[in-house]
C-alpha cells in the first residue's frame, strides 16, 4: 500500500466544510470524487481536521492510501485537472505507513483576517470579517496572549461542538497589520468547534470596550459561553498550516 500525503488549498465560501456529507457540497467529497476517477477506485481523504462552512484553507492537509502507484509529478497535475476552481492541490510526497494526516499532528495554525475601512471590498467580501471602525491593534495583541497556555477554553466552544474534554494548549498568537488588514494568528495542539472565531470576536469586542487581559483570563475561567463575545464570520477564517 502507498500512503500519499498532499496539501491542499481552497475557498471555502461555496462548501458546507469539509467533512463528507450527504447532499451538500464539502471539500472532502470533491476530493475523493477527484481520487476515485484517477485511481477507478473509491479512496477515502483523511483530512488532518475538520473546517466549518465558509472557512478557507492556505494549507490544509490529506492522506490516502492506495495499492495503486501514480508518479507524484502527474498526480498533481491530473488530479487538479479533475478538481474544481476553487480547490488546488499544491504538493504531495509518498509517506510512511503510519503517517495520518490528523493523529500524527503536533499543532495548527489559524489565521484571521480582518478589513478595516469605511467600504466594503468588492474582491474580498468572503475572505475578511469587514469593520467600518478600527479596533486597538496593541490591545487585541495583548487579550489574544491572555488566552495562550493549557486553559478549559468551554467558553469559546459553541454548544453544539461540546466535548466532554475542553481543555486545550495554544502556544502562541501573532498580530499584525497590512494596510487596512489586521491579521490574528493562533497556534495550538487543537481546536474546540468555532473556537477562533469566539476567540476572535471576544478580542475584538474587548478592544473597542478597553478591556485588560485579566478581563479575557476571567471569561475563561468562567467556562460561560455567553460571557465571551460573538462569533466571528466564518468568511475570515483560515487553515493556515498543519505542523507534524
Amino acid at each position: 500500500m502507498f500512503n500519499r500525503k498532499c496539501i491542499v488549498e481552497y475557498d471555502g465560501t461555496d462548501f458546507c466544510g469539509w467533512q463528507a456529507q450527504k447532499e451538500v457540497r464539502t471539500v472532502q467529497m470533491e476530493i475523493e470524487n477527484a481520487l476515485e476517477t484517477m485511481y477507478k477506485d473509491r479512496l477515502f481523504a483523511i483530512g488532518s481536521g475538520r473546517t466549518d462552512a465558509g472557512v478557507h484553507a492556505l494549507n490544509q492537509v490529506f492522506n490516502f492510501r492506495t495499492d495503486k502507484h501514480i508518479p507524484l509529478s502527474g498526480f498533481v497535475m491530473g488530479i487538479n485537472t479533475l478538481l474544481p476552481k476553487d480547490i488546488a492541490v499544491k504538493h504531495a510526497e509518498d509517506v510512511h505507513e503510519d503517517f495520518h494526516s490528523q493523529k500524527s499532528a503536533v499543532s495548527k495554525t489559524y489565521m484571521y483576517r480582518l478589513l478595516v475601512r469605511w467600504t466594503p471590498s468588492a474582491l474580498d467580501r468572503n475572505r475578511v470579517w469587514w469593520l467600518k471602525k478600527k479596533p486597538d491593534t496593541a490591545l487585541i495583541r495583548e487579550l489574544l496572549r491572555a488566552v495562550e497556555g493549557e486553559h478549559d477554553f468551554a467558553c469559546f466552544c459553541a454548544a453544539e461542538g461540546m466535548k466532554e474534554n475542553t481543555v486545550r494548549t495554544i502556544y502562541h498568537t501573532k498580530v499584525y497589520e497590512d494596510g487596512d488588514y489586521i491579521s490574528l494568528e493562533i497556534n495550538g495542539s487543537g481546536f474546540l468547534h468555532m473556537m477562533i472565531r469566539i476567540i476572535t470576536g471576544t478580542v475584538v469586542r474587548g478592544a473597542f470596550r478597553g478591556q485588560k487581559p485579566s478581563d479575557m483570563l476571567e471569561i475563561i475561567r468562567g467556562k460561560d459561553r455567553r460571557k465571551a463575545g460573538m462569533t466571528a464570520p466564518a468568511c475570515g477564517l483560515y487553515l493556515k498550516e498543519v505542523f507534524y
